[in-house]
């Protein structure tokens, strides 16, 4: 909306004559003398009268309160027009907020009541509102995670997308690459679509990560994007080519009913093992002792690379004591390191099957269920609170899955 004009000031009035007095003619034109109008005196002008400037004062009261009024209507409908609050923000720190949480599909303006949801879907389709935003919220990005990561993170997701024949790992039916690590080892590095300050990447990366992975901000940013996700998704595979036996194509509808499901069924293992581990008593205890386990194996992984070094060069220096005494020590390494890895793999195999306790969850390999209690304790490890983050990334992560059930639903139709 374009600022309003300056009002133009007033001309000064002209004192007229005093009362009583003849007014002067005005001999700034040529008279006539045939007693015409035009040789009439001009009238004198008009004082003004005082109501006229309480009307005046009236009408810049009430402007004033309009502009008002206006300020508050778009702040609350676009809440990051205000400096300090995104969109995000303003949800969570809406009236609507409980602990910390947002009750689920809270219009995004943090006033209007859940029940308005008919009257916001009716002005979705107004001007500058984002028809495939819930509650008709306008369209806008947060301050921190920015609609050019939701984008593409859905790009990626359809790029990572293999039908049958199209890659090794697709020898029987279709096939995706994407997981939670490579996601991780993704934006944890290139940071796409992620805003941070600063020089240092682990330390952008760590404040990423406190300010979205909250439970008020996950679901706020579910709200905020999923719709928005989902338009993405489908626009990325529609404009997909998959080389198929030498030759560019497009996906079929089958393929892409496929690719939703297969990556719904992906999205349900994550969600279900994330809620496993948030609900273990005993998850750091039994993280600790994979970790714990794993750092014993490449430590006498390092040893017996060691001794077998020392026996080789002792070998090459002729001392038959020195190469025997030097092969004990090989030996006895290549022992301990033997038992080290068996106690990793019992430990990891405990920590996979305690997740697996999620029906879920049994849908995921060991290393991704074990990868997936990883990632969790190094967020949670010394922060419980961080656990009701956890939940509510299961939650949005199953919201997620039954979203893309229903687009494979519908490319099959």
């Amino acid at each position: 909306m374009a600022p309003d004009k300056p009002d133009t000031p007033d001309t000064p009035d002209t004192p007229g004559p005093a009362p009583g007095q003849t007014p002067a003619r005005d001999t700034s034109g040529p008279i006539r003398q045939d007693g015409s109008l035009l040789d009439m005196p001009r009238p004198p002008k008009r004082t003004r009268s005082k109501l006229v400037w309480v009307f005046l004062l009236a009408v810049i009261v009430a402007g004033a309160a309009l502009w008002q009024l206006r300020d508050l209507v778009l702040r609350d409908a676009v809440p990051d027009r205000q400096a300090n609050m995104t969109g995000t923000e303003a949800a969570i720190l809406g009236p609507n907020a409980t602990n910390g949480t947002l009750p689920s599909m809270v219009p995004m303006d943090g006033d209007a009541a859940a029940g308005a949801a008919d009257q916001a879907n009716a002005t979705a389709a107004a001007p500058g509102v984002n028809a495939t935003s819930p509650d008709g919220a306008f369209a806008q990005d947060d301050a921190v995670v920015r609609f050019a990561f939701v984008e593409d993170v859905a790009n990626w997701l359809v790029e990572g997308y293999y039908p049958k024949g199209t890659h090794m790992e697709a020898r029987t039916s279709g096939w995706v690459a994407p997981s939670l690590k490579s996601a991780n080892m993704r934006y944890g590095v290139s940071m796409t679509g992620l805003s941070w300050s600063g020089d240092d990447i682990s330390a952008g990366r760590a404040s990423v990560l406190d300010y979205a992975f909250t439970p008020a901000m996950l679901e706020a940013l579910q709200r905020l994007y999923a719709d928005r996700f989902m338009a993405a998704m489908a626009t990325a595979a529609t404009a997909a080519k998959v080389t198929d036996k030498g030759k560019e194509r497009a996906l079929t509808p089958a393929e892409v009913a496929e690719m939703y499901t297969l990556y719904a069924t992906r999205l349900r293992g994550l969600s279900g093992a994330l809620r496993e581990i948030a609900g273990m008593t005993d998850a750091v205890v039994r993280v600790n002792a994979w970790l714990t386990a794993q750092q014993t194996a490449l430590e006498a992984n390092a040893k017996y690379q060691d001794a077998v070094f020392a026996y080789d060069t002792a070998r090459e220096g002729n001392s038959a004591h020195l190469a025997e005494q030097a092969r004990r020590i090989m030996e006895l390494s290549g022992k301990a390191y033997q038992q080290a890895i068996m106690a990793r793999e019992r430990a990891r195999e405990t920590l996979a099957e305690s997740i697996r306790r999620n029906p879920d969850a049994r849908r995921l390999d060991d290393d991704t269920l074990v990868y997936t209690a990883g990632w969790v304790y190094r967020r949670a490890n010394g922060k419980p609170e961080k656990m009701d983050a956890v939940r509510m990334a299961a939650t949005v992560l199953a919201d997620t899955a039954a979203r893309f059930d229903k687009a494979a639903q519908a490319s099959r139709q």
